[in-house]
């Protein structure tokens, strides 16, 4: 399978579909996450090649076990995330083209653990929102996007890892990155593995089929 240009998700996500949940929600977890609290702006010039992949995502979010598959593509500036159900059906349907982002939802009400839009912010805090200048030295880099604080760790012209931290400590904590043998020029590994220290939730992504546009 070629892996080439694979991206994130969840970016990403994206994650992952309440209909595969198991377990008991946490206590100290509010029971509904809207869009608003998640900070971040999305990237409107989307870099490198155009694709359409397929990919399996497993995890954790907020105190339950998740689980599906989701269908991503790019195409110039645009972006679709479709997020799959058990049967293959559509549970959501999130479309950006430049700043502008449409997101329709066809699973029940309560199936997604959140928002879509979390989605489209882990795809592209793990692909568009890095530090500039890629490939970076050898080494820990730090440096500033929008209202966040950005460190990675470069070695052989691979990014191993990415973190995110608010530069107003709201909210706290870091969301962390790893990619599985490193991401160059753009093209992901068949495996990464992103924690959202944030909202307590943890995925790990999977290539199942890729494609160049």
């Amino acid at each position: 399978m070629n892996r080439g240009a694979w991206s994130i998700g969840p970016v990403v996500a994206a994650m992952l579909l309440g209909a595969c949940a198991k377990g008991q929600e946490a206590e100290s977890t509010p029971p509904q996450l809207a869009e608003a609290d998640y900070p971040g702006a999305l990237a409107t010039t989307l870099t490198g090649p155009d694709f359409m992949a397929r990919q399996r995502l497993r995890g954790t979010a907020r105190g339950r076990e998740i689980g599906g598959e989701v269908v991503l593509q790019k195409q110039g500036d645009a972006l679709t995330l479709i997020g799959l159900t058990p049967f293959s059906t559509k549970a959501f349907v999130a479309k950006q083209q430049g700043a502008e982002v449409k997101v329709d939802v066809f699973a029940p009400e309560g199936k997604l653990p959140f928002p879509p839009r979390f989605m489209l912010l882990d795809v592209h805090r793990v692909q568009f929102l890095g530090l500039p200048g890629a490939p970076l030295a050898d080494g820990t880099h730090r440096g500033e996007v929008g209202e966040e604080r950005v460190t990675e760790v470069w070695q052989g012209g691979a990014l191993l890892e990415r973190r995110f931290e608010r530069k107003d400590g709201k909210p706290g904590g870091e969301i962390v990155v790893t990619y599985e043998g490193g991401m160059k020029d753009g093209a992901l590994p068949s495996r990464l593995r992103l924690v959202n220290g944030w909202f307590g939730y943890e995925i790990a992504v999977e290539t199942l089929q890729w494609q160049p546009l």
